[in-house]
């Protein structure tokens, strides 16, 4: 079983993800800045599976400090990792891009693509001194087409992209696999749950998919399609479903 690595695993869409990579029966390691979501992350996951395999640790990831504070202390307990999964980011909405502030602007970079390369900045690394593992970065499919008055999610998600092609065409050695799981589809959490339409995408159908990822770097899912390290999936029943995404 593998040692899985989860930042933002105390949020919406990153709790179905430990939720089913512990189902998987593999270990999980989530960071948070905020102990009252992991105590939360804790309450809900013990009505649906054992958290003996569950580790939550309090580290401000989203930054350089914290995440190089996680990582010498996993190095130093001599926690390896096998796989890490960045479900980093959230959602904004609010202007068009002419009347964005450039404090929004910059929150939303921040949040949504600084967070990623923090994290991969980090965490790339680690696997490859330790000899080899998966990178697994989760986007939205806000990254493919421009949103109306949440444009700048769709930058930063098209950057994102870009980010994982990049840390792609760089790592030149093998045993390390970057990949990026694309959730094209608005997506049903408990955050979305009082307005999420019939058809958004399942967690359900989220998790199967990571757990393939992080267990053989591919999946035969029928949702997903590959370009490269870009792997995009959509629920069948939410092609033309419009709404928000994670």
């Amino acid at each position: 079983m593998a040692t899985v690595l989860v930042g933002g695993g105390a949020g919406g869409v990153g709790e179905g993800i430990v939720e089913h990579l512990l189902r998987a029966e593999h270990t999980v390691i989530v960071p948070s800045r905020d102990e009252a979501k992991l105590a939360e992350l804790r309450r809900r996951l013990t009505l649906s599976v054992p958290l003996d395999r569950l580790v939550t640790v309090v580290a401000q990831i989203g930054e350089p400090a914290g995440a190089e504070s996680l990582r010498d202390e996993l190095l130093r307990d001599e926690h390896r990792i096998d796989a890490a999964v960045a479900s980093l980011g959230g959602w904004w909405e609010g202007r068009r891009l002419t009347e964005t502030s450039v404090d929004a602007w910059n929150s939303v970079m921040h949040e949504m693509l600084t967070t990623h390369f923090v994290f991969a900045r980090t965490f790339v690394p680690m696997l490859l001194r330790q000899g080899g593992g998966r990178y697994i970065g989760i986007g939205g499919g806000a990254a493919y087409v421009p949103v109306p008055l949440a444009a700048p999610v769709s930058v930063a998600g098209a950057a994102q992209l870009m980010l994982t092609r990049a840390l792609r065409a760089e790592i030149d050695d093998a045993a390390v696999e970057i990949m990026e799981l694309v959730i094209d589809g608005p997506v049903r959490t408990r955050h979305s749950a009082d307005f999420a339409l019939p058809g958004w995408i399942e967690l359900a159908e989220i998790g199967p998919i990571v757990v393939d990822l992080v267990e053989q770097g591919f999946t035969r899912d029928p949702r997903t399609q590959t370009d490269g390290p870009i792997i995009s999936m959509r629920s069948f029943a939410a092609r033309d479903v419009p709404g928000r995404h994670g």
